[in-house]
């Protein structure tokens, strides 16, 4: 991700902290920064880029935290790396939270972001050395992708700063994939 991308991703999550989601345009943003439209639109064209922005930046920002993670079991990985993402997801919950209610009631646009939040699918599925290629990679990859949504509506909840209730559940959900990956193989 170039600089000036990671800048926009913080400056529509630090405007989201302030309106809604429909009030965001890339020329306010681009203003806010004192950037050249022209040259921003190369790589951020509509709204929904923004959104695949900042997805980015939150998979650039695991994918620099995740080197200080210590390596360990495929779902030992997996629960570090996704708990990583919460955390960040935390420091803009407020910003997270409204681009969620917009999505609640607009589900067709949040639709276009799927490839998107796919490939960070995978991203973290390689990080945790689980298979991402074939059918079982394609299993593991949208089942990783289903423990996060499911997770992500206990996180929207969990208003603790510890993410107590975010942690258990995500550990649930391994635990459970876990259990069908092992009876699948039998």
């Amino acid at each position: 991700m170039k600089n000036f991308q990671a800048k926009i991703a913080e400056q529509t999550l630090k405007s989201l902290f302030i309106t809604e989601w429909n009030s965001i345009s890339l020329d306010n943003i681009c203003k806010k920064l004192k950037l050249d439209k022209k040259k921003v639109s190369k790589h951020i064209k509509s709204k929904h880029d923004l959104l695949k922005n900042i997805n980015q930046y939150f998979d650039d920002q695991i994918m620099i935290a995740v080197k200080s993670v210590d390596k360990s079991t495929p779902r030992d990985m997996l629960f570090e790396i996704l708990m990583l993402r919460f955390e960040l997801l935390n420091r803009y919950r407020k910003s997270i939270l409204k681009m969620f209610n917009f999505f609640k009631y607009k589900p067709k646009s949040f639709i276009l972001l799927l490839p998107s939040l796919i490939n960070s699918s995978c991203m973290m599925a390689k990080v945790a050395n689980i298979e991402t290629k074939g059918m079982i990679g394609s299993v593991n990859t949208k089942g990783l992708l289903i423990i996060y949504f499911s997770t992500f509506l206990t996180w929207i909840e969990d208003e603790n700063s510890s993410l107590d209730r975010t942690m258990n559940a995500l550990d649930n959900y391994l635990e459970k994939a876990e259990n069908i990956l092992k009876f699948l193989k039998n």
